[in-house]
């Protein structure tokens, strides 16, 4: 009956280990760039249409995976998704924005230098930004660094 019991107990671990490895099979790999924009960020300049807001923006990014929350300093949260391509020359990225009314799409340009993560963005439909400045009421800049691990 012992024998019995081990068999069972050492298939359930089989079928169990079998099963981690094959979720793991169905995910992609993370992107080596966006590998390096893990983890928590926060801001440090914000402007939209050309005017700095920053002292209305008090935010903080967590990036897993190629999800993001942003939390702002009211404790209210935005949610999304995020691409970034450092082919193209500026690098470009292109996030959602997870809304009950439907996820809204940005693109734009940005460059990760170690803890410094810099991005210009407008919404989908407009013309892609070039340089980290804005123009129009949907163009944001915004510089990133990130938060320090407090022991």
């Amino acid at each position: 009956m012992r024998c019995g019991a081990a068999f069972v107990l050492v298939l359930a671990l089989c079928v169990a280990l079998r099963g981690t490895a094959d979720d793991k099979k169905g995910e992609k790999p993370l992107d080596p760039e966006l590998k390096k924009l893990q983890g928590r960020w926060e801001l440090t300049y914000h402007e939209t249409a050309g005017q700095d807001d920053t002292k209305e923006c008090k935010w903080v990014m967590v990036v897993d995976g190629d999800r993001w929350t942003v939390t702002d300093g009211d404790g209210g949260t935005s949610k999304g998704t995020l691409r970034l391509d450092p082919t193209k020359k500026p690098k470009q990225l292109a996030y959602t924005i997870t809304g009950a009314d439907g996820d809204q799409e940005f693109i734009g340009i940005y460059e990760l230098d170690g803890d410094t993560y810099k991005t210009c963005d407008v919404a989908k439909g407009k013309e892609r930004p070039t340089e980290f400045a804005t123009k129009e009421e949907t163009g944001q800049v915004a510089a990133w660094k990130r938060a320090k691990v407090k022991d």
